[in-house]
């Protein structure tokens, strides 16, 4: 009996220190999240596309490199992306953070950080800030262990996996809260959930996308009919959605499905930034496709052949576009 006593006794105390641990790399992942020197001008860091203020994004149409160059997409939110399946807006392969975390921090074509130092590169630009060394000796205590890319990967990502946020207007009603909507709001509410409109097949409530209910690529990287150049019935060949991984002409035009969480504060909007206002999303599902009449990309995405069954348009008043508007408000946090 004492000796079971004993045993428990112990092993709650590792766990302690097991959980002592984990906030220590968390805290290091906040620092890190936000520090430029991880760069390789030490100009920007994962909050410069990534920041709080705009719900973990940008404001940009697409993000900007270290070297000041336009990348291809849109900064996504950061925001509750643990139990998601996808984490990239073209690339199926990319199923975990561990996977994800890589393309910004290290590559080269584009280069977007550029972080591109050696461990002992790592150690030098750290191990002499005398706020970092008593982080990391906190976050990793055994002392054979060093500051390594992979210390920096592990504590981001388990920054990252604390952006769980459920304290919206919605959220207050989803727990019971009937007072927590105005009556333009749950009409908004039963206008995106209704038949009609269909918003809530793809934007599946509480997270709003699909990537957190199936893995299943086919389900969560869709058509909308954004684009439809005429001379090519494509989209744009440079951004061509997951065919460009594919390379099956029936992934044209796909992209993740995004998460609606915060979508008040996000824009703008689509994976290259081109729809610049909430309404102009709006109009463009009502249209069942986005009609463009000028420009290299001139074309009509409503005909698209791989555009989405679901995204065929539909009619709404001006009261009802308010009311839609006043419901996707109530999901800021």
């Amino acid at each position: 009996k004492f000796l079971g006593i004993y045993f428990l006794l112990a092993f709650s105390c590792c766990n302690h220190k097991d959980l002592s641990v984990k906030k220590h790399q968390i805290n290091l992942g906040h620092f890190l999240f936000f520090e430029k020197k991880l760069s390789v001008n030490h100009s920007k860091s994962c909050a410069s596309c990534h920041s709080p203020q705009f719900a973990f994004t940008d404001g940009y149409r697409r993000s900007v490199s270290a070297l000041g160059e336009n990348l291809l997409h849109n900064a996504p939110s950061l925001i509750n992306l643990t139990g998601s399946s996808y984490f990239d807006w073209d690339n199926p392969a990319v199923q975990s953070l561990e996977t994800q975390i890589k393309r910004p921090l290290y590559n080269a074509h584009p280069l977007e950080m550029g972080c591109n130092f050696s461990d002992a590169g790592l150690r030098k630009l750290f191990q002499a800030d005398s706020l970092y060394s008593a982080l990391f000796r906190l976050a990793y205590p055994d002392p054979e262990t060093t500051f390594t890319a992979g210390h920096i990967e592990e504590c981001i990502i388990a920054y990252l996996k604390t952006l769980n946020f459920s304290n919206s207007k919605y959220d207050h009603y989803l727990a019971g809260d009937q007072s927590a909507l105005t009556v333009d709001e749950l009409n908004g509410l039963h206008l995106f959930s209704s038949d009609r409109l269909k918003c809530s097949r793809c934007h599946r409530p509480p997270d709003f996308t699909l990537s957190h209910f199936t893995n299943d690529p086919d389900s969560v990287y869709v058509n909308i009919g954004l684009y439809n150049l005429t001379a090519l019935n494509t989209y744009p060949p440079a951004d061509p959605g997951i065919r460009k991984k594919t390379l099956r002409s029936a992934d044209d035009g796909k992209f993740k499905i995004p998460s609606l969480r915060n979508v008040m504060l996000t824009a703008p909007y689509m994976h290259d930034g081109s729809v610049e206002t909430i309404e102009e999303v709006i109009n463009i599902y009502a249209r069942g496709g986005r009609k463009l009449d000028y420009g290299e990309n001139k074309g009509d995405g409503f005909s698209h052949k791989n555009k989405h069954p679901f995204v065929q348009g539909f009619t709404l008043s001006s009261k009802e576009k308010n009311e839609l508007i006043c419901f996707l408000a109530t999901l800021t946090d």
